[in-house]
Parts: structure tokens; sequence; C-alpha cells
């Protein structure tokens, strides 16, 4: 998920088609891969000025819970 929403990130600096839409089928099948953690980012106060912190704060997030389950699995064992 990580290496996708790093994926997401280039391809919306080089491409787009009308409406924000990506014109890569590539961009468009990471885009459809990473909108369910990238919405949820989006929920959080997240601009400051015209940049947009939404994928810095998923990738974040991920990490936070890799590393909570990976705690978990270690008390277990």
């Amino acid at each position: 998920m990580t290496y996708a929403i790093i994926g997401r990130i280039l391809f919306s600096w080089f491409s787009f088609g009308t409406g924000g839409r990506p014109v890569h089928k590539f961009a468009m099948i990471l885009n459809d891969i990473t909108d369910p953690v990238m919405n949820l980012a989006k929920k959080i106060p997240h601009n400051v000025g015209m940049l947009d912190l939404s994928p810095m704060i998923a990738l974040i997030g991920i990490d936070l819970v890799v590393k909570i389950v990976i705690f978990c699995l270690s008390k277990i064992a």
C-alpha cells in the first residue's frame, strides 16, 4: 500500500485528464487501490496553502498500524 500511495503521488504530478481523473491506466488502478486509505486521510484537516498533505497522513497511519500489529504479535509469541 505504501508503494501504491507513492506511485499515486508521482502520477499525480505528471498526468491528469479532464476533471482531475488520470489518463494513464496504471494511474487509474493506483487510484482505485489507494482511494479507501486516502479518503480516510482526507477527513483530517490536511492542507497547507496549496499543498495537500493527505498522502503523508495516510503513510504515517499505515506505519502506525503496522507497528501496532507487530507489537501485538510480539506480545502473543
